[in-house]
């Protein structure tokens, strides 16, 4: 055995790459899938400019979910491009509680994030999704993030995202970039009908609420970049580090121009 495994050692050195290449695809074929896209249907679809506030963002690959201080002190430096939190408004307490599942609080306030964000020195930009944006919160969430832009100091480094996008204009006219979360649909899985029905719902959206950005799973990227050319298109993804294929999705997401902002965990 040990004499035929040196005679066919470069075979095996092969079989083993390309057994593990194809097990590797399948378990991330949805990663397969966005890096070799779909020809999308070329549905008429009337151009919807964007908002063009300026947000900074030296690097599309932001940390997701940096809802503790644990998290902050982890995974940021001074060279990480930008982070996302999951914000919920307190309206009694007049604050922004930072917890992603609105039954799981964790007593923490982005204030104190904040604070720890100032003392570390960090530059990134804050992705805020803002999960109970509604028609009591958004005034006096609108107003406490004023007040926080200025005292510490994050003009142009703001991002908030709702699923009620309609009610981001204020935060727009305020000079905040903006994003409507769209409704979670794999545009791989449906049929063409399918496709036409949330082409269709995004820019019944969109063109009524003046938004920077929509934002999505990593799986529906090139649909809105199709469909929304004129909207800066932002994603989460996974990020398994042994992984060829997740390694391959990363180096082309950071070298095309299709998605501006990549959340991974």
């Amino acid at each position: 055995m040990l004499k035929w495994i040196a005679r066919n050692k470069y075979k095996l050195m092969a079989f083993i790459l390309v057994s593990g290449v194809t097990v590797d695809s399948y378990l991330h074929k949805g990663l397969v899938r966005v890096m070799f896209p779909k020809k999308y249907p070329g549905f008429r679809n009337e151009a919807i400019s964007g908002a063009k506030h300026h947000l900074i963002n030296k690097n599309k690959s932001w940390v997701k979910g940096v809802n503790t201080i644990e998290r902050m002190n982890d995974k940021l430096d001074r060279n990480t491009g930008g982070m996302e939190c999951d914000v919920y408004f307190n309206t009694t307490e007049n604050v922004f509680d930072v917890h992603h599942d609105a039954d799981k609080p964790t007593g923490l306030g982005l204030e104190t994030l904040l604070k720890q964000y100032q003392h570390l020195g960090l530059q990134a930009s804050i992705w805020l999704d803002l999960k109970n944006l509604d028609d009591q919160t958004v005034q006096p969430a609108l107003n406490k993030l004023l007040q926080l832009r200025a005292e510490y100091h994050l003009q142009d480094k703001l991002l908030v995202e709702s699923s009620r996008a309609e009610l981001l204009k204020g935060f727009g006219d305020s000079g905040f970039y903006t994003s409507y979360y769209t409704p979670v649909f794999n545009p791989y899985l449906i049929n063409d009908d399918s496709l036409k029905y949330w082409v269709d719902s995004i820019s019944n959206v969109v063109r009524k609420a003046s938004v920077d950005a929509v934002s999505g799973y990593y799986f529906q990227s090139t649909f809105l970049h199709k469909y929304f050319p004129d909207h800066d298109v932002l994603v989460w993804a996974p990020n398994d580090r042994f992984s060829i294929i997740n390694w391959l999705y990363k180096k082309q997401i950071a070298s095309g121009k299709g998605v501006y902002i990549v959340l991974y965990p």
